[in-house]
């Protein structure tokens, strides 16, 4: 097996197959070891890029527990770097980081810093401070105050959590055209997470301004434009596409990680509008992002600088990629096309943007386009994936056709009971 060598082992924190298999991938390709460490039970692909995979006790349940096992496992098999690659990961790093730095190097920085990432208020603050342009925001920390806000706010707009915290996010990141659209969707969850979030919607492109940061300096520098997202109309990546890093981009998130003492790698994502060029800041993420096979399959190899980094080596890093390199993440794709089919059946938009994909669809699958998870010489994290994408789709639909029907019937008898 790759990665049996004298290297030291690295522990992932985190289940997210196309930001995991990657990292694993890189690290295992220079002789690096890798294991998976998780705490939720979606992890279902393995790689033969990972070792070994370990499930630990959720830190929402039992906080102390997860710790306490992390800490054993660390020591156990005597991983010198722990590499958070989602954001519960980052979330118990910022809550009980210290303790693991005890006996690892954790590859991510203090806990003030990473509190201003996960909390987007706090990453609007200073990069308002920066002279970076952020959306209008209003943030509800109770009923009362959400009501309020609804009744403010323009549309339409961008609902989501404040906070990234150690649970999954109940309320997904929404747009919402009214005030009834958006108490819609927060009675569909029995619960929602608040503090949240509203946003005035930004029409444009996403773009991504990756960077590698260690003491204060940029030593790796990448830049990505959105395609095709999911949700359709603003969301995660499934297409998309390497750009030439755009120096006034470049530089206000040089500017941005700095006044927040960021160390390590990070993605700092805007919203550029097409006619005027205005780029608007929508947020941090403070670890590896899900598009991140782009940049090495572009020559840009991030984790590999950053484990060099770590251990004293210096990194040698590309003045130049290739620019136009293209990346799918496949799994998403065929969900963006679900959504969208079910969203031509009563929206112009819904059907405009499904005969834009359903034409693109042979382009977006030609041999030159990068996979996010599948490799023929590994191809079991992709199938895997895919597979369980296809599952839950069809489960989603079935539901959904279901409540059509039951809809369907309930109305029929309530138009009988009025005849009566």
């Amino acid at each position: 097996m790759k990665g049996s060598g004298s290297k030291s082992p690295v522990l992932l924190l985190g289940w997210i197959p196309r930001i995991v298999v990657t990292v694993a991938r890189s690290l295992n390709n220079h002789g690096v070891p890798v294991d998976v460490a998780h705490f939720t039970q979606k992890l279902r692909s393995s790689s033969s890029a990972i070792r070994c995979s370990f499930f630990l006790p959720h830190p929402c349940v039992d906080p102390s527990k997860c710790v306490a096992e992390l800490r054993d496992l660390i020591i156990r098999n005597g991983y010198d770097m722990l590499i958070p690659t989602d954001d519960q990961a980052l979330a118990l790093l910022a809550h009980h980081g210290e303790r693991l730095k005890e006996v690892v190097h954790v590859a991510s920085p203090a806990a003030p810093t990473l509190t201003l990432v996960l909390n987007k208020t706090g990453t609007l603050r200073i990069a308002r401070d920066c002279g970076i342009q952020v959306p209008e925001s209003s943030v509800a920390n109770s009923v009362h105050e959400l009501e309020a806000a609804l009744a403010d706010v323009p549309f339409p707009a961008v609902m989501k959590a404040a906070e990234k915290s150690l649970r999954e996010e109940i309320l997904k990141t929404c747009l919402v055209r009214s005030k009834d659209e958006a108490c819609s969707r927060l009675e569909r969850n029995q619960t929602y997470d608040l503090p949240l979030l509203l946003q005035e919607f930004c029409d444009g492109i996403g773009v991504g301004i990756e960077l590698l940061m260690h003491d204060g300096e940029p030593r790796a520098i990448f830049q990505h434009r959105r395609l095709k997202e999911l949700p359709f109309r603003g969301g995660v990546s499934v297409l998309a596409v390497a750009e030439p890093p755009d120096p006034k981009l470049v530089s206000a998130s040089i500017s941005l990680l700095r006044a927040m003492k960021w160390d390590g790698v990070a993605m700092v994502e805007y919203k550029v509008n097409s006619s005027t060029g205005e780029a608007v800041l929508l947020e941090v993420n403070g670890r590896y992002w899900g598009s991140l096979g782009l940049p090495l399959a572009a020559g840009i190899d991030f984790p590999l600088y950053q484990w060099q980094l770590v251990h004293g080596e210096v990194p040698d890093v590309p003045k130049d990629y290739r620019v136009g390199t293209r990346w799918r993440w496949t799994a998403g794709y065929f969900a963006r096309l679900n959504e969208l089919m079910a969203l031509a059946v009563h929206s112009d938009d819904g059907r405009h943007a499904l005969r834009t994909s359903l034409r693109d669809l042979l382009h977006d699958f030609s041999p030159g386009v990068v996979d996010a998870s599948f490799r023929w010489s590994d191809p079991t994290p992709g199938l895997a994936e895919l597979a369980l994408a296809a599952s839950h789709l069809a489960m989603y639909d079935t539901k959904a056709a279901l409540r059509r029907v039951f809809n369907r019937h309930m109305s029929q008898r309530y138009l009988l009971s009025k005849v009566d």
